[in-house]
């Protein structure tokens, strides 16, 4: 295959598809660098976001993030970003980064929908460029099972554009690499630039091309592996390993409360052998961790294999917010003067703290239950939009606390930066002379603070 029809790697425009929690600090990443980390040289790429979402592309151009991942929120902090919400913006387009959302269907099994849809249009585009003789390469970032890339959106992408797939002639071809994203929303440190990024590509020309592209701009550096489908793998179990890990010491939590000795004592006392890894029980929700293994396990059961021992972690961690409640419950039915009706603060509704994201948060599970139960409930979480929560909930959220009202049941959820001031003495200004306290957070500690 001849590589002298394949963009410039310094000028080439690229279109990030999909401006979520993944794309819009992608497409910030790229822009923003304007000399080449590999060769020092100037950078003159052009940089579109496209998203479907016409209000959230209407917030990008006057510089808004509801996402909260691009700071201060000014209008010049997306540098030279072209974003849009109309296709035919991006029919000269060289590369296409694909960055849609695959969730899951309400059987756990993969919702391919929106990377189906974008695999179409990205199709169609490539089919439109009249303009470049250069050849585009579609690299996708979606978590997908191992070898979706290639079985699904490959063909649709060939058979939208007319294009061969990873031809050896340069001749009328598309090329296709992965490189799976590794964001973790909210951490602060461990950002886009820091963190390694894998690559692959079609064949080892486009391979090498896609990995000369992310260390153009990714500061941490790149690992090329030597198939889409390892890329795709590694993604997947980064995950699924977590979330075993994660499942095991919640169970393990269980069975401690039970014995009556307290899992996070226990947790510390083993942490001081080398090679123990210290994970801490609690609800597991968001976009990756509650979502990527079953991926794995639909693909397991198409082969034939029964993953039970990734099933078992699945099922132990999408049920602990039932435990949650159980154990809520079992203290309210255990106090001595009874309350007829709860009145519940709840800090926190994201699935995780310091992350506005509430896609699959079993708190939000842990809540609907509650209200099920006749209880009144004031949810605070000063960072969720609180129109997306509700519309997506039907839930409401406050941004403060309110002032001069107390609650006889208190859920410490999560420790945003926004709740450093809480502590044992301002839990207990909140707290009814009867409060049943439920610190999920384990920041605060007393003789009538319960931990999960």
């Amino acid at each position: 295959m001849k590589n002298s029809n394949l963009p410039n790697i310094n000028s080439c425009s690229i279109a990030v598809i999909g401006l979520g929690y993944v794309g819009l600090p992608l497409a910030y990443a790229i822009a923003s660098r304007k000399i080449s980390l590999m060769d020092k040289k100037l950078l003159t790429r052009k940089v579109f976001g496209y998203d479907l979402d016409k209000q959230r592309i209407s917030e990008l151009k006057n510089g808004l993030d509801r996402n909260k991942i691009i700071k201060d929120n000014k209008k010049d902090n997306f540098g030279s970003i072209f974003f849009t919400n109309q296709s035919s913006d991006l029919s000269d387009i060289d590369i296409f980064i694909i960055t849609v959302p695959t969730p899951l269907k309400d059987n756990n099994e993969p919702e391919l929908s929106h990377i189906i849809e974008a695999s179409k249009m990205v199709g169609k585009l490539i089919k439109l460029n009249k303009k470049s003789k250069d050849n585009q390469i579609v690299i996708f970032e979606s978590t997908v099972y191992p070898g979706a890339t290639e079985e699904i959106c490959v063909p649709l992408i060939a058979e939208y554009s007319g294009k061969s797939f990873n031809c050896e002639s340069y001749e009328n071809s598309f090329y296709c690499g992965y490189s799976p994203e590794r964001i973790n929303p909210g951490d602060k440190e461990k950002t886009i630039n820091s963190i390694v990024k894998v690559t692959s590509g079609s064949n080892k020309i486009i391979s090498a091309w896609i990995d000369n592209f992310y260390k153009s701009f990714i500061e941490a550096g790149t690992f090329n592996v030597s198939s889409i489908k390892v890329a795709e793998a590694a993604k997947i179990i980064e995950n699924t390993q977590r979330d075993i890990n994660i499942a095991l010491v919640n169970e393990l939590s269980i069975l401690f409360k039970k014995m009556n000795i307290n899992i996070n004592e226990i947790l510390d006392a083993a942490d001081t052998k080398w090679n123990f890894h210290k994970y801490r029980p609690g609800l597991v929700g968001g976009h990756c961790i509650g979502v990527d293994p079953y991926y794995l396990t639909f693909k397991a059961r198409e082969m034939g294999l029964v993953p039970d021992l990734i099933l078992a972690g699945r099922k132990i961690n999408d049920n602990m917010h039932e435990y949650l409640l159980e154990q809520i419950l079992l203290k309210i039915n255990n106090r001595h003067k009874k309350i007829k009706f709860e009145n519940v603060l709840i800090l926190g509704i994201s699935y995780k703290s310091n992350c506005p994201d509430i896609r699959n948060s079993q708190l939000i599970n842990l809540v609907k239950n509650m209200i099920q139960r006749k209880m009144n409930i004031t949810i605070v979480d000063p960072l969720v939009n609180q129109e997306n929560l509700f519309s997506k909930t039907g839930l409401s959220s406050l941004s403060e606390i309110p002032k001069n009202k107390k609650y006889s049941l208190i859920i410490f959820a999560l420790s945003h930066a926004q709740f450093d001031f809480i502590d044992y003495e301002k839990l207990k200004n909140l707290s009814t002379s009867n409060s049943i306290i439920f610190d999920i957070t384990n920041k605060v500690q007393g003789k009538d603070i319960y931990h999960f």
